[in-house]
């Protein structure tokens, strides 16, 4: 296989011969995604969704006026959206390459409505302990200072008293992160949003409230439809979420929704009138096909509420199911088992312990790849996890969950 610093376009066309056994050798030890246990991101779509999909693959979203059927679909999504997210009439949103995409255009929109008042100090934004990193790269970007809230004791969450100290004239908004990347945890939106009332009764700052559902977003909804973190709130002004997660669909698209007359994302919008009909639009790319678009509202549409409850159930169950027996490995704790996100994430119970590196080596030699890692507030321990997916079926998630067990029989003897 040709090493990739000395690759260049060949004088003459390959056979496809050729190109089949370089693209087979040069992918030869990729793992399957099914056996892929780190991953929020869909790995299989149906059939039947992804064959009719795939007709707009090669349509782009931003030409509106050729494609103004699919931008329509777009709305539709956005008005359903619009209302599992509690919005209002105020509610307007669009659709974005991926969460991060639409966590950065959120963000900026805070900055512009603080700078708005004629502020003149340094902006900074609260952050909570498990911010996804796009939060930090936003702040590095445009010279943010990025203000962390601490953890409550035994649990990777924001401490919502501790918001307040951090909050000042300067600050553009607070974060919350409904699922977060490393353990699958809520923060307590809820009680955020609280402080955030009782700073705005003190000072008269009213500070908004974003809430990164990159993954919650499309799960709070059905398992856990009383908790409120949504546009029920006072202070949340815009929700993100990821369609290719919890969502359903295939890489990428995200979700970005605002529910206040001052968002200022009118500001961000513009538009190319070489492009479609020029109208402005918030997001950043010009080029983005439309066939996640038309998959989101095939999902949304064909299971409907109790599909994707069914769904979530169905994997909240196996999550807590593969919990159990990762309690049973000594030298492990459990710290999400599947009560948020279908997720299971632990940590090392003692600083001594290598068991979450010894579990993720046992399950690599079974063709498993789950991520081990470390945590900025404990850094002598190793974090691992497990993203239960759609697609993990019984048969597998019982082959895990043998694997799991044979592991943990191995760890204690060793140790």
């Amino acid at each position: 296989m040709h090493e990739s610093t000395n690759m260049c376009i060949p004088d003459y066309p390959c056979s496809w011969e050729s190109v089949d056994k370089l693209l087979s050798e040069a992918t030869s030890e990729d793992i399957p995604t099914y056996r892929n246990l780190g991953t929020f991101v869909s790995s299989t779509v149906d059939h039947e969704i992804d064959s009719l999909a795939s007709y707009w693959s090669r349509h782009n979203l931003v030409n509106r006026a050729e494609y103004s059927g699919t931008t329509n679909l777009e709305q539709q999504c956005i008005a359903i959206l619009k209302n599992l997210w509690n919005g209002s009439e105020h509610t307007s949103g669009c659709s974005t390459t991926g969460s991060s995409e639409a966590a950065t255009i959120a963000a900026t929109s805070l900055l512009r409505r603080w700078g708005g008042y004629g502020r003149s100090g340094k902006p900074n934004i609260v952050l909570g302990p498990t911010a996804h990193l796009c939060w930090q790269r936003f702040c590095n970007f445009l010279n943010v200072q990025s203000r962390i809230v601490p953890s409550r004791i035994n649990k990777p969450v924001v401490k919502p008293e501790s918001i307040a100290d951090r909050c000042d004239e300067n600050t553009i908004g607070v974060v919350a992160t409904l699922g977060s990347p490393e353990f699958g945890l809520y923060d307590p939106v809820h009680d955020m949003n609280r402080e955030l009332e009782n700073l705005n009764t003190r000072t008269g700052l009213y500070i908004p409230l974003h809430v990164d559902a990159a993954s919650g977003g499309f799960v709070a909804p059905f398992l856990q439809p009383s908790t409120a973190w949504d546009f029920r709130l006072s202070h949340v002004t815009s929700i993100n979420a990821s369609g290719h997660k919890y969502g359903l669909t295939s890489p990428s698209i995200g979700w970005l929704l605002w529910n206040t007359t001052e968002s200022k994302m009118n500001e961000l919008q513009s538009g190319a009138p070489y492009i479609g009909d020029g109208k402005p639009e918030p997001t950043l790319s010009f080029s983005r096909s439309s066939n996640q678009v038309v998959e989101q509202y095939l999902h949304l549409l064909l299971l409907g509420r109790s599909g994707y409850r069914a769904t979530h159930m169905r994997s909240r169950d196996i999550a807590k199911h593969l919990a159990r027996q990762i309690s049973d490995v000594p030298g492990l704790r459990t710290v999400n088992d599947g009560t948020d996100l279908p997720v299971v994430s632990f940590a090392e119970s003692s600083s001594n312990s290598k068991a979450t590196s010894e579990l993720a080596e046992s399950l690599r030699n079974k063709g498993w790849h789950m991520p081990v890692y470390k945590h900025e507030k404990s850094t002598n321990r190793s974090f691992g996890r497990i993203v239960v997916r759609s697609d993990m079926t019984s048969d597998l998630a019982e082959e895990l969950a043998r694997d799991i067990e044979r592991a943990s029989h191995t760890i204690t003897q060793e140790g």
